[in-house]
């Protein structure tokens, strides 16, 4: 929650310190007024203050100001008729973050102008204030009379523009009779601008299901206003009512930001555990974490020759760099890994280093842990389904489907789960490259033993969308202690159900499936019992039709995986799309009926 100082004085009756009071107490300011500052003891405002219990300071000696506003822990400082300048020292400590009403129409830049609403010039009033700026708006007989909210500079009466507002002047206007019908729009007006100031703007990379998943999450927290999506897809709005606005990546550079913008996510140095596997492995080895026995080539040719040489028939071939999820390629025989280590050249850049690794054989699971550089705290356990067809059969794929929280985590592979990711913040810590973020392992149990596969330095997909929602956490608020790096004073709380994600598909995905594009999709108005997320749909004309390969991820939740399952089948069914081109396994959480 957004900490507020409003500064008053005594020139006035206070009447924006409580449109501000008034704003927080209703919930459309999310923040609080940390404290009331007057520089004169007989402000009437700060009878206001004191009525609502908010603590008050007199500051006198305008040196203090900064000192005082560290005290709070200010996040803005509101000036509402404040007399005393304010010294650069503290301009600086709060740029962007001092809002001051200034009674005219300032423009966006030093040399623009503000057109009222009936396209005259507006006046700026430079260097006026108060009675003197609305008897100009009369002296010059102008249309309309109005007054600027905006961040302080070191220019007189200029900065960013948070918002204006404009009261059409009458041929009978006295400075009084004008002051009395602006004011009004003027608390109004400061009122709207700390409501958007205080909820926050989140701006999500991603296009698929994951995104979907993040939208929805976000939009529940009181702190989130807006969310910003690049490129986003056409389905995100469906679980969630805050506003939604998706970009291309060409537009990402219009998006308007008047703040510094804070990161969720390791850097590159830190993230490189993901995309670059040959140095991951090799960090692993340094840091004792346990992982398959693995080879790294640099040339095709050396990776062949090692496979015939070698006695053993079975590998995994991986693509060193990113690959979407598809660049490992499993073996089960000589000729299998000749023509895996073949395919390397389909993966361009990220293929020229790659590895030939040992076959576990065991079953596979995925850890999330948030983590602050020193800290982290496990979020949740999924288990995804790579193969395209029931069994686990046919090719590998961006994922069909995944189930939290399954059953083969005991409490043992929980445990050995932590001290991986454990050593590997440490690890990376060490190496100067402190992780923050969302941190994911990719493990695998193989008899009383947790074993990686591989880290990814994000969420997974399909996996983010069945843990996510059973965070009970405000995702936002769980960002903030990341940044700040306070993770370990966090309680992290789940609802503890069952999640299954069923993942529709174009059919011929992951490979052909381009006769699907375009095929009208029906049924998603009567999905009524599951969350669904959407990846590659498109709106056109009020109709949705499939633009990728993944098209749509429902998630059902439920006491126990039965129940989960049993609704999202049944809403799953209702679904289709032109021609009978969805696809999508009908088996996802098989692993867990088994053990039942």
């Amino acid at each position: 929650m957004k900490k507020l100082a409003v500064l008053i004085s005594n020139a006035g009756t206070g009447t924006n310190l409580q449109a501000i009071i008034d704003g927080v107490e209703s919930g459309k300011i999310q923040g609080e007024v940390a404290v009331v500052i007057s520089d004169k003891e007989d402000a009437y405002g700060l009878v206001r203050g004191k009525k609502h219990n908010i603590p008050i300071e007199i500051n006198a000696d305008k040196d203090n100001l900064l000192t005082l506003l560290k005290k709070y822990n200010i996040d803005y400082v509101a000036l509402t008729g404040w007399k005393q300048f304010l010294t650069q020292d503290v301009l600086n400590a709060y740029k962007n973050r001092i809002l001051n009403t200034h009674p005219g129409l300032i423009p966006d830049t030093l040399k623009g102008v503000v057109k009222n609403p009936d396209g005259s010039k507006g006046l700026w009033n430079k260097k006026m204030f108060a009675a003197k700026a609305l008897q100009n708006f009369l002296d010059k007989k102008v249309t309309y009379a109005g007054c600027t909210n905006h961040f302080l500079s070191d220019e007189i009466d200029f900065g960013s523009i948070n918002g204006r507002c404009f009261e059409k002047v009458r041929k009978e206007d006295t400075v009084e009779s004008l002051y009395k019908r602006l004011k009004v729009k003027e608390n109004k007006l400061y009122v709207g601008v700390l409501a958007k100031l205080c909820t926050s703007t989140i701006l999500i990379t991603d296009g698929g299901g994951r995104g979907a998943a993040l939208v929805d999450k976000y939009a529940q927290s009181k702190h989130v206003g807006k969310i910003l999506v690049v490129p986003g897809n056409d389905l995100m709005q469906l679980n969630t009512i805050k506003p939604v606005k998706t970009y291309s990546h060409l537009k990402t550079t219009n998006i308007p930001e008047k703040i510094e913008i804070k990161v969720v996510g390791p850097t590159k140095k830190a993230g490189q555990i993901e995309w670059d596997k040959a140095w991951a492995r090799d960090f692993m080895v340094k840091y004792k974490i346990p992982s398959p026995k693995f080879y790294i080539f640099k040339s095709i040719k050396e990776g062949i020759e090692f496979v015939k040489k070698n006695s053993n028939p079975m590998w995994f071939v991986k693509a060193s760099g990113l690959a979407e999820g598809k660049g490992v390629l499993p073996a089960v025989s000589k000729t299998e890994a000749i023509f895996a280590i073949n395919q390397m050249q389909k993966f361009g850049s990220s293929g020229k280093t790659f590895l030939l690794e040992e076959w576990l054989v065991g079953e596979e699971f995925s850890a999330f842990a948030i983590c602050d550089g020193k800290d982290f705290q496990i979020v949740g356990f999924a288990q995804d389904h790579k193969r395209v067809n029931d069994g686990d059969q046919g090719s590998n794929t961006g994922g069909m489907g995944s189930v939290s929280n399954p059953l083969v985590m005991s409490s043992e592979f929980r445990v050995q789960s932590s001290e991986i990711i454990k050593k590997a913040i440490n690890g990376l810590a060490k190496e100067g490259r402190p992780y923050k973020g969302v941190l994911y392992l990719g493990g695998m149990v193989v008899g009383d033993k947790v074993y990686v596969i591989e880290f990814n330095a994000r969420w997974g997909d399909p996996e983010a969308q069945v843990i996510l929602p059973g965070i009970k956490n405000d995702l936002y608020e769980i960002d903030q202690a990341i940044i700040a790096g306070t993770i370990g004073k966090l309680k992290i709380q789940t609802d503890g159900k069952v999640r299954i994600g069923v993942v529709g598909a174009s059919k011929g995905y992951p490979d052909d499936y381009s006769q699907v594009r375009g095929k009208g999709i029906s049924g998603l108005d009567k999905i009524k019992e599951v969350k669904i997320y959407g990846a590659g749909v498109k709106a056109v004309k009020g109709k949705y039709i499939a633009n990728g390969g993944r098209l749509f991820c429902l998630v059902a939740e439920g006491k126990n995986i039965l129940e989960a399952r049993k609704k999202a089948y049944k809403e799953m069914s209702l679904l289709k799309i032109e021609g009978n081109n969805l696809h999508y396994r009908k088996d996802i959480g098989w692993r867990d009926l088994e053990r039942l």
